[in-house]
């Protein structure tokens, strides 16, 4: 739902609480309107939601974060967000939600989260420096100066996965496959579109692209975790990449390896310097409960509390370390003293070492850090009170998931495709050429494999679909799509060429209905979040007249913003 607050790390910043506004007429923003006018003393306040003001400067920073120019242009509207969330602030303080338990604790972790963050630019990200030189060495270096491009089909189960190997492996053409499983990443749904992409060794996803370059052109990855699902790329093509092509990406890699290392130095200083203490009875609690031979719920509290790493301080007990590494609270059989170490160092010990070392420096106590304290308290609360609210909301009925469904239909569908014989070559009289020796009865597949283009249509043969029109060419794809079966057809120009063919056979488009699982739980989904928002959005419309006295809103310094703007 777009109409709540959203936190990126300890600085919280605000979303509009509407997906749809309501329209207020009558106001227009300008510099000019105040030309030649003399600005009342309180000009700068724009609003007041009970004792609190509602400043420009507010208005100012919260349209700073907004990225698209239009809504920053829209101040009334955007007023009115501020407005809402010093309402919502009023009932959730009625509620009391301040004292939730589950709110301060979530203020706690991020607290401590923003602490480690800034002693880590302070210490690491500022004094990363990359060079010109740097770049020019690295793009030197085997395998930085080249691209992979990839044939990569996703599935959305573990199973589908495991049925792509078996066929590939038995040496079915990988487009094929393909054609046969191809899902969408988004909503999981049968299309039998191949993507083709390209990566440097640095690209993201990381897994995904160190699986590519560690193999050979026409290699396949085993099935990798992604999106929900698993992808399964083939090696298309390696090839040389120009330096201007992937220097950023260099540069953004050589940054983080120097972050890395100074993050490492900076750590070994921090365990020095607090004169860490490691407790091996500690630890040997914690390995007895995660690998099941003692039961959490059988501890005592001296046991809970026992010390597993000591500092200048502060200390880890058995009970913060166990919730650091099992957060599910699940067994993990094969822990040991060193497993843990290394989950811990992963996040959870250099987070709280480094947040110890910013309250030591007094970094907790500046006044930013108690506005972004107050600024994320507000927003924990109002993400806590919007989860009891939409608790609250209707669930969806079958009439309003296939209501949905139908106004929808076009997501949910398999374009049309059709299997072809192909090949592709550079020039008109080449194409006519080999059309001719085709018509008089050579065989297609063999001038497919000594002529053709097509880089990734095996002997020729080629599944098309009418979603790659935009990367095989509009005017060929409606050639595909509307030639007689078995009929030799061309040369037309496309991408890369002209194009031969003969249709083999065509299938038309399917459309997915609610009886699949996986278009039922898209479904489901959106409904619920369309209901969940109308539900919030008509709570907030009663909060705003049950507190309607406590509202004073000056639409009349918005008129002062820009020249605000201007003298600021």
């Amino acid at each position: 739902m777009a109409g709540y607050f959203i936190a990126r790390g300890w600085t919280f910043r605000l979303a509009p609480l509407f997906m749809h506004k309501p329209l207020l007429a009558g106001l227009l923003i300008g510099a000019c309107i105040s030309c030649g006018e003399e600005q009342p003393d309180n000009a700068h306040l724009l609003a007041k939601v009970g004792e609190v003001e509602i400043t420009a400067a507010d208005l100012r920073t919260f349209e700073a974060n907004l990225k698209d120019a239009t809504m920053r242009s829209q101040h009334r509207d955007n007023l009115q967000t501020l407005i809402d969330r010093q309402v919502l602030l009023l009932a959730a303080n009625e509620r009391g939600l301040q004292r939730d338990e589950e709110v301060l604790a979530e203020l706690a972790k991020r607290e401590t989260k923003a602490l480690a963050d800034a002693m880590l630019r302070r210490n690491v990200a500022a004094k990363v420096a990359v060079t010109e030189d740097d770049v020019e060495k690295a793009y030197a270096r085997p395998g930085w100066g080249e691209k992979v491009v990839t044939m990569e089909v996703f599935v959305p189960n573990q199973e589908q996965a495991r049925q792509v190997q078996v066929l590939l492996a038995q040496g079915e053409d990988f487009a094929e496959v393909g054609r046969q499983f191809a899902a969408d990443p988004y909503y999981g749904v049968h299309t039998g579109d191949i993507r083709q992409l390209a990566y440097s060794p640095f690209d993201s996803p990381r897994d995904l692209a160190q699986a590519v370059f560690a193999l050979p052109e026409g290699g396949v990855t085993e099935p990798i975790p992604l999106h929900g699902g698993f992808i399964i790329a083939k090696v298309a093509e390696r090839r040389r990449a120009e330096q201007v092509e992937v220097e950023d990406g260099i540069r953004e890699a050589l940054g983080d390896e120097q972050q890395k290392q100074l993050r490492e130095s900076y750590l070994r200083h921090l365990k020095w310097d607090l004169e860490t203490v490691f407790d091996a009875e500690g630890m040997d609690i914690v390995v007895s409960v995660l690998q099941g031979a003692i039961r959490y719920a059988d501890l005592g509290e001296v046991q809970r509390q026992h010390p597993v790493y000591a500092f200048e301080g502060f200390r880890m007990d058995v009970a913060e370390v166990l919730e650091a590494v099992r957060p599910s609270g699940q067994l993990w059989p094969e822990a040991t003293a060193d497993a843990v170490n290394e989950k811990l160092s992963e996040d959870h010990f250099p987070t709280r070492l480094m947040a110890h070392d910013a309250r030591r420096k007094g970094l907790d106590k500046i006044e930013a850090f108690a506005r972004s304290h107050e600024l994320a308290l507000g927003n924990l609360m109002l993400i806590k009170l919007r989860e009891q609210i939409l608790a609250e909301a209707p669930a969806p009925t079958e009439e309003d998931l296939q209501a949905f469904y139908e106004e929808h239909k076009q997501r949910f569908r398999s374009p049309p495709h059709a299997q072809l014989e192909e090949i592709l070559l550079e020039t008109p009289s080449e194409a006519r050429q080999i059309a001719a020796q085709i018509a008089a009865g050579a065989e297609w597949s063999e001038l497919a494999r000594a002529h053709s283009q097509r880089r990734n249509a095996e002997d020729g043969l080629l599944y098309v679909s009418q979603s790659q029109a935009p990367f095989l060419g509009e005017a060929w794809m409606n050639a595909v799509m509307n030639a007689e079966l078995n009929q030799l057809q061309g040369p037309i120009q496309t991408r890369g060429g002209y194009s031969i063919f003969r249709v083999i056979e065509r299938y038309p488009e399917i459309y997915h209905g609610l009886e699949l699982e996986r278009v039922r739980n898209v479904v489901v989904r959106d409904v619920r979040e369309r209901t969940e928002r109308e539900y919030f959005n008509s709570y907030l419309r009663d909060l705003r007249e049950k507190y309607a006295e406590q509202i004073d809103v000056y639409e009349e310094h918005l008129r002062y913003l820009d020249d605000e703007l201007v003298q600021n």
